[in-house]
């Protein structure tokens, strides 16, 4: 009929796919469907029966909706089915369908929208939101095993001073002692992949970086693997620690030398690259702009799917019993993220795997981090000093310390406890040593509320979690005092007195 021309005009232009179907068969399609199942023309489908494009599996429910349509003469609702294109990618649409009459008989119309792009948008977002629960998780843990590991440290190193040379619970004491420095090192780790770790970035041309890296990843791989570097010409500068870069070309060659059995090839590339809005919805993480990219690939045994949503979590690892920690991947992570970068990961069982992560270019020059004073080798004095950690073990252990310094100890368990102190000593408070995370008010808080009521000369912050984060949480200042738990006896007793031979600032 010639009313149908409009309708038809709007459906060829629409760009939502479109396709009639009578007796099973498809009769229509417009431009949108054409390229939906990757046809050349619509011609290739014409006369085709439908259920041959219809996933096997969903064939039941696509016979239950046409007769829905045709027989019970009522609209088929959205609903989500798998369809197969002509190169048998099979792919998944949102699909409504409802009867009409073309060219005088009875037919189903579908309208078909690919929806794979936005399924990938849920996966990546479910994805990132559960890493991001695991990174919370993990700075949370360290910061509490930090704390404790500082109690176990400094015990130790109390019992060996107070111990005579030759006594036979020295050599167990030291196996305490380097058992929870391993489990410090652990810790760091953790705190890297919660982008909570101290670092000093500064502008870095990443392809003169990964060059001077590359002798050291040649006897990493081995000598059966051949390792490819192509640098890409007038790369943009970035901004980056170089142990971090270090820490990420080793973990990432280290995994791929593992995946490889035999001979074999890894691959480390590099290119400028421009990120716009569509790019992004296919790189979790990551904003519009310019990045610089470095691509580390392997022919190795790749991984599956399910391997491959696991690998950036802590601890998680498909090596056997004691041949790796699970945290080489889930410190990848955590440099790239805390360089404000992106990471993607591409896997094939038995092709390979490949890396690539988004480091942003450099714009500015980056924010100096307050680098600590050396330690001193006289660390006693006779000054006073208000100590506040709400870890009664920690707090016990630092006024233990101090006192054995010579140092007059205020103790606080508790920011309230700390005013209540202040307010009753009348004699001067040469130094506020004070954690940063505590329950009713922070430290830095709590030194405002102090430095109103009286003069405090100096200040000395404490925490599991590091300077940097707390600065950029906008707790501390950049170039605050500061001391890093877990630490030694003598690490304490050296920042304080660095603290209190610090000249002050009007």
């Amino acid at each position: 009929m010639t009313s149908e021309a409009p309708y038809r005009a709007l459906v060829e232009h629409s760009p939502e796919a479109a396709y009639v179907v009578r007796d099973g068969r498809i009769v229509f399609m417009n431009p949108a469907a054409v390229r939906m199942f990757g046809a050349p023309s619509a011609e290739a489908l014409l006369g085709t029966d439908i259920l041959d494009r219809v996933h096997p599996d969903d064939h039941a429910l696509a016979l239950e909706r046409r007769k829905l349509v045709l027989e019970l003469n009522v609209p088929a609702p959205l609903v989500e089915m798998r369809f197969i294109a002509l190169d048998g990618r099979i792919f998944e649409v949102e699909v409504q369908a409802t009867a009409i009459e073309f060219d005088g008989e009875r037919a189903t119309y579908s309208a078909a929208r690919d929806i794979a792009r936005r399924k990938l948008m849920e996966e990546q977002l479910r994805q990132s939101h559960h890493l991001e629960a695991v990174v919370r998780l993990a700075g949370g843990i360290a910061h509490d095993f930090n704390n404790t590991l500082a109690v176990i440290l400094g015990h130790t190193e109390f019992a060996l001073q107070e111990l005579p040379p030759q006594h036979p619970l020295k050599d167990d004491i030291r196996a305490i002692e380097r058992a929870a420095q391993h489990s410090a090192a652990l810790t760091r780790q953790l705190l890297t992949y919660a982008r909570r770790q101290t670092v000093k970035p500064r502008s870095l041309d990443l392809n003169q970086a990964v060059t001077e890296t590359m002798r050291m990843l040649r006897p990493l791989v081995g000598e059966s693997i051949h390792l490819v570097w192509s640098p890409a010409e007038d790369l943009w500068p970035i901004t980056l620690d170089p142990t971090q870069l270090d820490q990420i070309l080793t973990n990432l060659c280290a995994n791929a030398r593992d995946a490889i059995s035999g001979v074999g090839r890894v691959s480390i590339a590099t290119c400028n690259c421009t990120l716009d809005t569509d790019d992004c919805l296919e790189i979790p993480a990551s904003q519009p702009g310019d990045y610089v990219r470095l691509s580390i690939s392997d022919d190795g045994t790749g991984m599956s799917a399910e391997t491959r949503s696991m690998i950036f979590e802590p601890f998680f690892t498909t090596k056997g019993l004691g041949e790796g920690t699970g945290l080489g991947l889930s410190t990848v992570y955590g440099i790239v993220r805390q360089n404000g970068g992106a990471i993607t990961v591409a896997s094939t069982v038995g092709v390979g795997t490949q890396f690539d992560i988004y480091l942003p270019r450099r714009t500015a020059q980056p924010e100096p981090i307050a680098v600590p004073p050396p330690l001193l080798p006289s660390s006693s004095g006779s000054e006073t000093i208000l100590v506040v950690e709400d870890q009664i073990e920690i707090l016990a252990l630092t006024q233990r310390a101090l006192a054995a310094r010579g140092y007059t100890v205020l103790a606080a368990d508790g920011p309230e406890k700390a005013l209540e102190i202040s307010r009753a000593h009348a004699a001067p408070i040469d130094l506020l040593l004070t954690d940063v995370m505590m329950p009713v008010m922070s430290g830095p808080e709590l030194a405002r509320v102090i430095a109103a009521e009286r003069p405090v000369a100096r200040l000395l912050f404490m925490s599991g979690f590091s300077a940097d984060l707390i600065a950029s949480d906008g707790l501390l200042d950049v170039g605050t005092q500061f001391l890093g738990k877990p630490f030694t006896l003598a690490e304490l007793c050296s920042r304080v007195r660095a603290s209190l031979d610090t000249p002050q600032t009007a």
